[in-house]
């Protein structure tokens, strides 16, 4: 346990805390970008230019977000690689990561029809 609690601490030396968190905030920007583009693909809005400027705006939304996401992840997952038993964690922090994305475009969305 006290080798546990001495690589916990190490970790958070090297900043773990602030790499998550960014991974976080990251994370949530994309999937506001990501519910705002879906957003003005749903609505029929007419933006400044009519219905196809609204489209057009959706998909520009969507497609930044998901490079957003993506090079996202793949940072996180090159970070991890430096790590022992790595493959696992990629593994299972990926499919977690998904999990959580697609929960909090949920949410994103449910605010947004408020």
């Amino acid at each position: 346990m006290h080798k546990l609690w001495k690589r916990y601490v190490q970790l958070l030396d090297n900043d773990l805390c602030t790499k998550v968190f960014d991974n976080v905030k990251n994370l949530l920007v994309c999937a506001l970008l990501f519910a705002a583009g879906t957003g003005a693909l749903r609505g029929n809005y007419e933006l400044f230019l009519g219905v196809l400027a609204s489209n057009l705006a959706g998909w520009s939304l969507i497609i930044v977000s998901t490079l957003l996401m993506l090079l996202n992840i793949s940072d996180g997952i090159r970070k991890l690689a430096r790590l022992r038993y790595h493959l696992l964690l990629q593994i299972l922090l990926f499919l977690i990561y998904a999990l959580i994305a697609g929960r909090v475009v949920e949410i994103v969305w449910s605010f947004r029809s408020l």
